[in-house]
């Protein structure tokens, strides 16, 4: 991406763009964000942790004032993908896409750490092995944190569950992955 780092720097036209076709959001939109994001984090475009809990309200006007902190932080990590404790402005604006389009449900976040995985993770777009299904349920524990989790003793469950489901070369549509682990009832009472 052309703006990866965003400190002390405008968005040019082609990061604009760029933007607009990955978020499908207008341009002028871009420009604003951008603009109220930079408000919010300073002029190198770090937001910490703190800064995002305070506009929290503001991407996401459907959060529950009960428990915004530990929501916001929750978000906040999701979209922190190099784990630097900050958030670019490309990270920040696809916490704000996933917010604002109100599809934010633990499959629809689940899909977007799927897609923001790392190259080489998942060998095939759209569908999880067994293998990969196991890094995913320990990277939902490391997230939601989830008392007397069983990471081996889950996936064993869930791809129980899954097995009659499997294609021919023994994989599974993520949805349905994410479906499933989201019906767990040792798992659904925990993601928010």
């Amino acid at each position: 991406m052309g703006n990866q780092n965003n400190r002390g720097r405008t968005l040019t036209d082609y990061d604009i763009r760029l933007f607009s076709q990955q978020s499908q959001l207008p341009p002028h939109i871009i420009q604003q964000l951008y603009e109220a994001f930079i408000e919010r984090a300073g002029k190198d475009g770090r937001m910490t942790v703190s800064d995002f809990k305070k506009s929290y309200l503001e991407i996401n006007p459907n959060a529950s004032p009960y428990n915004l902190d530990s929501e916001a932080e929750r978000v906040f990590i999701m979209f922190d993908r190099d784990r630097n404790g900050v958030l670019t402005f490309d990270e920040f604006m696809m916490a704000y896409v996933l917010l604002q389009r109100g599809v934010d449900t633990p499959v629809n976040r689940w899909q977007y750490v799927i897609s923001a995985m790392p190259t080489g993770v998942l060998s095939r777009p759209g569908f999880v092995n067994s293998g990969e299904a196991l890094q995913l349920l320990q990277q939902l524990n490391q997230f939601y944190q989830i008392p007397n989790f069983e990471p081996v003793a889950q996936h064993n469950i869930v791809w129980t569950q899954l097995t009659p489901q499997l294609d021919p070369t023994g994989y599974i549509p993520q949805a349905e992955f994410l479906r499933v682990i989201a019906a767990q009832p040792s798992i659904q009472p925990h993601i928010w």
